[in-house]
């Protein structure tokens, strides 16, 4: 493993690209299947990153649009007139109700 680390060291410092590198990788995983162990990402195959990526991505979409919800709840609190220390969600369900 200590050598895993110096390779993905190394490679983080080759490329500006490169820095937030992650040192393993997922897979998404298909109905039925075993879960797979992350793989340590220098000893992946090309179809192995890109089958991270579509992990990666789909990851990304869900936390975009979990940031979506909240700046839209957030957006419907404050035209409710909350501020601050006031609960959103009652203010934005006492909106719904009218």
């Amino acid at each position: 493993m200590p050598d895993q680390l110096d390779a993905i060291t190394r490679l983080r410092a080759t490329n500006y690209g490169l820095e937030d590198l992650p040192e393993t990788i997922g897979f998404p995983q298909r109905f039925g299947d075993e879960p797979r162990a992350p793989l340590p990402v220098v000893e992946a195959t090309v179809d192995e990153i890109a089958f991270a990526i579509v992990e990666a991505e789909r990851d990304s979409s869900a936390a975009y649009r979990r940031a979506a919800a909240l700046q839209r709840l957030y957006k419907l609190a404050r035209e409710a007139g909350r501020i601050g220390a006031e609960h959103a969600a009652p203010a934005v369900l006492k909106m719904e109700g009218k």
